[in-house]
């Protein structure tokens, strides 16, 4: 299990694959196993790293942190590895610290992908995530608890479809460590991505499911809107956490076309 020490903390990736840069940054609470459907998808052609961002994982930390921080630490782990360069895909919080990312750092980005991202965070999920954080962390819900919650808002109807003739709520989410989450969750409640979404010069798609009850699909929109030149693609039938293969052969044209633009000496 690797792990890198960056910004006063020690922060575990994994790498897998050949081929370009291509950090993966998840969300609120994930960990590196996040990815484990994803990384297959993408290893013939990329050099794919994946992150536990601080506050989730085994990644080692003390102390409250900003999304600029996690940011941050992303480039840190970019110049201990030795890359110049990145595509850099983002998933819900993930995609605000790569947003956030890509506005300072645009020489350092090939490419951004902002999957299930919002300008503005939508009140009823914003209630609802707070409520868990805070009382995950205070010992009132257990982490099964919080994972069949959070299921509520990640999911689609087809998916408690399945769910209810199965008799059971399957893959819950694994919320990890208590504090973690909460430390997270104050960093997404103090970061304001209207700030960033101007500022962002680099080839940029979104990503939404059209069945996206936590952030809807006019919220990836409304981001979207203010990132200049910014490509998107709307997945019919997926929530805020969409099946990788629903969107993966989109996110791969949209890097290969980009690649061909650019060889054929186009901007």
């Amino acid at each position: 299990m690797p792990f890198a020490e960056v910004n006063g903390i020690r922060m575990h990736y994994e790498r897998a694959g050949q081929g370009e840069p291509l950090i993966l940054v998840t969300g609120l609470a994930g960990s590196t196993a996040f990815w484990n459907k994803t990384v297959p998808l993408l290893t013939d052609s990329f050099d794919v790293i994946t992150v536990d961002n601080r506050g989730a994982g085994t990644t080692e930390y003390s102390g409250s942190f900003s999304m600029k921080d996690m940011a941050n630490d992303i480039v840190a782990l970019m110049d201990c590895l030795g890359l110049r360069k990145t595509h850099l895909l983002g998933w819900s919080m993930g995609s605000h610290i790569s947003l956030n990312l890509a506005a300072r750092y645009p020489e350092r980005i090939i490419s951004l992908t902002l999957v299930s991202s919002y300008l503005r965070r939508p009140a009823r999920s914003a209630y609802i995530l707070n409520a868990l954080a805070e009382s995950y962390r205070n010992g009132e819900i257990s982490a099964e608890m919080v994972g069949r919650m959070m299921n509520v808002l990640l999911r689609t109807s087809g998916y408690f479809d399945s769910a209810e003739k199965a008799g059971r709520c399957i893959n819950c989410p694994d919320p990890g460590p208590a504090n973690g989450m909460y430390d997270q969750m104050c960093a997404v409640e103090d970061y304001d991505p209207s700030l960033d979404a101007g500022r962002i010069t680099v080839p940029t798609l979104s990503v939404h499911g059209l069945e996206d009850i936590m952030t809807e699909p006019a919220c990836g929109d409304d981001l979207a809107d203010r990132i200049p030149g910014c490509r998107r693609i709307r997945v019919p039938e997926e929530g805020h956490i969409l099946r990788p293969e629903s969107y993966i052969p989109a996110f791969r044209e949209f890097v290969f076309a980009m690649k061909s633009n650019t060889d054929n000496g186009m901007d």
